[in-house]
C-alpha cells in the first residue's frame, strides 16, 4: 500500500516483501457471496475468544502502558456487501479518509483518486498534476485535496483536480490526514519511502498546518524518537496518523505500538500486542560485505471507524500473506476485538454498529454506474500502418488500450501477454490498440515487427503524458462503449493481472449498451 509498506531511501528499491504484496490483492475472489432475495442473512459481528486473556498494565513516567493480551473476541467480518451504511477505511490497503457530505476519498494507485458514498458508490477523480506520483492524500476545504507527491511536494487541489497552491512539505517524504472539512492536515513521516538523513532532535513527530488556504506556518507535534543508527530517524519516525476532535492516534511502522496522543503531542497510553517482529529501532547491519537495514513491517494503518472505535491494521508476524486487524476502545486503549485477514492488502468497510465488510475491490469499481465513469481524453493520432485512429471511430465497443514505448523493460514483457489475451476474446464488440510513446516512429516499427504484432498501434510521438497524465509506463485502460474509463492499472504484475483484466473485459462485454446513467443491460 502506498500508505503502509516503505522502501529503503531515495530513489532505491523496495525490500522483497514488496514485490510480494503488489498483486495479492489484484485477484481477491471474483465469486464473492452474492446477496439472496435482496436481504442476506448475516452473522454475528464478534463471538467469544475462548483463548482471551486479560491485560496487564504499567507507568512509565506518566504514561499508561497497555500489554493487550488476547482481545477478548474473535471479529467475524463479513465477506457479504454491506447493506446498511458504512465508511471505507482501506481499498487494497491504501488508508481511505472521510470528507464533508459522509463520504471517503482513496487514491487508486494509478495517478487518480476514487470517491466513496456511504453506500460504496464510487466515481473517479483525475489530478492535473503533469504526472507526478501522488502518494497520500486528506480532504481539503470546499470538497478540494490535499496531495503529497513522490518528491515531498505538498499541494493544494480544488474540487476538479487542478492545482491551487503547491509548497515543498517540511518531511522528504509525508503521509497526510486532515479532519472530514479539510480545515487542517497533518503530516508524518511516510512508511512508503524515506531518506537517510541525520536525525534532528529538535524535529517534531508530526506537523500541523491549520491554514486552509495552505500559506501558514506548520506547528510541531510531539517529539522525534532518535534512533542510534541516526542516519535511520525517518524510518524510525515513519508511521500512520488517525486524527479526532479530542486526540490523535499514531501506529509507528515497525514497532508493535499504538500510541494515543493528545492534540498537543502529550502521550496519553501506548498499546503492545505482542507481535514477534516488532523491533525498538531500525539498525544497519552488514551481511557478506553489504549493508542492510534489520526491520521488518508491523503496523499497515489505522483507522476511527464510524462507531468511534480504532481499527488498527498490521502484520501479524513474519509474513507476506496475512494481516491482522484490532479494534481499540480509543479512549482506554482497550483491545475488544481481533481477527487475522487471508491478504495484507485489504478491502474492508466499517457501519455504525461495528460490523466489518471484508469487500471484493473487483465489484466495488466494476458495479460503477456509467453516467460516473470519467470520460478519455480524446486522441485522433497517426497509426504505425498507415491512416489515423481516432476515439470515435471505437464508439460501440470495449477498447483496452495499453500506452508503451520501445525503451519501456516492463512493456516489453507485458506487450506478449496482452497480445495473447487479445486473441483469446473472439467478440466483435472488444477492440486492442495501443499508443506508443516513442519520438522516433522507427523504434516503435522495430518493436513492432520484432514480435510480429497485429494490432493497431497509434504513435504518439513523445506527447501523450501532457494529455492523460500517467505515472509511469507500460498503462493501460479499460474503456466502454461511450468511451470512458472502466478502470486503470500501473505497470505490470505479470499473469495474476492479466486475469484480472480478463475478468474485468468480461463483465464489460455482459453489461451491454445499457440505457444512460444506469448501470448497464446483459448481452446474451
Amino acid at each position: 500500500m502506498i500508505d503502509s509498506l516503505g522502501s529503503a531511501g531515495r530513489g532505491a528499491s523496495r525490500p522483497a516483501i514488496l514485490g510480494l504484496l503488489a498483486v495479492v490483492a489484484i485477484g481477491v475472489g471474483l465469486g464473492a457471496a452474492r446477496l439472496v432475495g435482496g436481504s442476506p442473512r448475516r452473522g454475528p459481528i464478534a463471538i467469544p475468544n475462548p483463548n482471551a486473556t486479560a491485560p496487564s498494565e504499567y507507568v512509565a513516567g506518566s504514561v499508561r502502558h497497555i500489554e493487550t493480551g488476547s482481545a477478548p473476541e474473535l471479529l467475524l467480518p463479513d465477506s457479504i456487501p454491506p447493506s446498511n451504511p458504512s465508511r471505507l477505511l482501506w481499498f487494497e490497503g491504501r488508508a481511505a479518509h472521510a470528507t464533508a457530505g459522509d463520504q471517503t476519498i482513496v487514491l487508486d494507485g494509478a495517478g487518480g483518486l476514487l470517491r466513496f458514498d456511504r453506500n460504496l458508490r464510487v466515481r473517479r477523480i483525475s489530478f492535473q498534476l503533469e504526472g507526478r506520483e501522488p502518494t497520500s492524500v486528506a480532504p481539503a476545504p470546499d470538497y478540494g485535496y490535499w496531495i503529497v507527491d513522490g518528491d515531498g511536494q505538498l499541494f493544494l487541489l480544488d474540487e476538479f483536480g487542478m492545482v491551487v497552491k503547491q509548497r515543498q512539505a517540511p518531511f522528504p517524504y509525508a503521509t497526510l490526514r486532515a479532519d472530514s472539512a479539510g480545515s487542517e492536515v497533518w503530516l508524518a513521516r511516510s512508511p512508503a519511502r524515506w531518506s537517510y538523513t541525520w536525525a534532528d532532535p529538535t524535529q517534531p513527530l508530526l506537523l500541523r498546518l491549520s491554514d486552509p488556504g495552505g500559506d501558514g506556518a506548520f506547528e510541531p507535534v510531539g517529539s522525534m524518537r532518535i534512533p542510534e543508527h541516526v542516519l535511520l530517524g525517518e524510518l524510525a519516525n515513519a508511521g500512520h496518523l488517525a486524527v479526532s476532535d479530542d486526540a490523535l492516534y499514531f501506529a509507528p511502522f515497525i514497532r508493535d505500538e499504538v500510541v494515543a496522543m493528545t492534540r498537543d503531542g502529550d502521550t496519553l497510553w501506548i498499546a503492545h500486542r505482542g507481535l514477534p517482529q516488532s523491533v525498538d529501532e531500525p539498525k544497519i547491519l552488514v551481511e557478506d560485505g553489504e549493508p542492510e537495514i534489520d526491520y521488518a513491517p508491523v503496523n499497515l494503518g489505522i483507522a476511527i471507524g464510524p462507531d468511534d472505535r480504532l481499527y488498527v491494521s498490521s502484520i501479524p508476524g513474519f509474513t507476506t500473506a496475512e494481516s491482522r486487524l484490532d479494534v481499540f476502545e480509543r479512549r482506554s486503549g482497550r483491545l475488544l476485538r481481533t481477527a487475522v485477514l487471508d491478504t495484507p492488502l485489504p478491502t474492508l468497510s466499517v457501519d455504525g454498529a461495528g460490523r466489518v465488510y471484508l469487500l471484493d475491490p473487483f465489484r466495488l469499481l466494476t458495479g460503477v454506474a456509467p453516467a460516473d465513469r470519467q470520460p478519455f481524453h480524446p486522441f485522433a493520432l497517426p497509426l504505425l500502418s498507415g491512416g489515423e485512429l481516432s476515439l470515435d471511430d471505437l464508439r460501440g465497443k470495449v477498447v483496452l488500450v495499453n500506452f508503451w514505448a520501445s525503451w519501456c523493460a516492463p512493456c516489453r514483457a507485458e506487450m506478449p501477454a496482452l497480445d495473447s489475451l487479445r486473441k483469446s476474446i473472439d467478440d466483435p464488440e472488444f477492440a486492442f490498440i495501443t499508443m506508443n510513446e516513442d519520438v522516433n516512429a522507427a523504434q516503435a516499427e522495430a518493436f513492432i515487427s520484432e514480435f510480429a504484432f497485429q494490432f493497431p498501434v497509434a504513435l504518439g510521438g513523445g506527447k501523450l503524458k501532457a494529455d492523460y497524465h500517467y505515472l509511469g509506463l507500460p498503462f493501460t485502460v479499460l474503456l466502454d462503449r461511450d468511451g470512458r474509463e472502466v478502470q486503470r492499472w500501473i505497470g505490470f504484475a505479470g499473469p495474476d493481472q492479466i486475469r484480472v483484466i480478463r475478468s474485468v473485459i468480461d463483465a464489460e462485454l455482459a453489461r451491454g449498451e445499457g440505457t444512460p446513467g444506469e448501470m448497464g443491460g446483459h448481452r446474451h
